[in-house]
């Protein structure tokens, strides 16, 4: 490479790199993966790099981390441990089944089995999730998981794509290790208001065990 390209070829690693502290963030703080990133890689090319970089090749290249490999993926890029040469010479060709799915990544999550009051027939699931980065403690629920059949297993994780989109990304080494706050959170909300539910122990909300998730996926 000449110098200029050189200097290109910073600029682009720099572009990533930002693009990936973004994703770790966004994932720290319990939010999509991909939430701003588009507008973070846009306003960071036009205030820093006379909008010289290719913004669409950095924005698809870190979608292709984050779903082949995962947290790894991103990892790898914000510390630079990939040789990025071939993609800043060449075209990145690269498409998801579903371009606008994002991913959101919980410190601490499990799956509860929520029964329905009015039908007992009915079961359904929800993912209840904790995130916590620096002096922020954060609980959230999922949309509603009409079956667990749903749920992609693959290695160490599950896979659901809600029907906003949002694809959730639990990591089997995160389950069950909630803070103080999310756990005390799930005993006042979703376990001691049923302690007296009289329509049965199998009616009951009950967090899954893994071996449970595993044999209903």
């Amino acid at each position: 490479m000449n110098e200029e390209k050189k200097e290109m070829f910073r600029e682009f690693k720099h572009m990533l790199g930002s693009g990936a502290l973004r994703i770790l963030l966004n994932i720290k703080i319990g939010e999509p993966a991909l939430d701003g990133l588009a507008e973070q890689l846009h306003r960071d090319n036009a205030q820093f790099h006379n909008n010289n970089i290719n913004i669409a090749k950095c924005y698809k290249f870190l979608k292709y981390q984050l779903d082949k490999f995962g947290l790894a993926g991103i990892q790898q890029v914000d510390r630079d441990e990939i040789d990025l040469t071939r993609l800043f010479r060449f075209k990145f060709d690269f498409r998801i089944e579903d371009s606008e799915v994002n991913f959101l990544i919980p410190d601490a999550w499990a799956i509860l089995r929520l029964p329905n009051t009015e039908d007992q027939r009915i079961i359904r699931y929800r993912i209840f999730m904790n995130s916590t980065h620096k002096d922020v403690d954060s609980v959230k629920l999922s949309e509603t998981i009409m079956s667990l059949h749903h749920i992609a297993q693959s290695q160490d994780k599950f896979e659901w794509i809600a029907p906003s989109g949002i694809k959730f990304v639990l990591y089997e080494e995160k389950m069950l290790g909630f803070s103080e706050y999310a756990t005390d959170y799930l005993e006042r909300y979703y376990v001691q208001p049923y302690l007296q539910w009289t329509k049965g122990q199998n009616t009951r909300p009950k967090i899954l065990t893994l071996p449970e998730i595993i044999s209903k996926v």
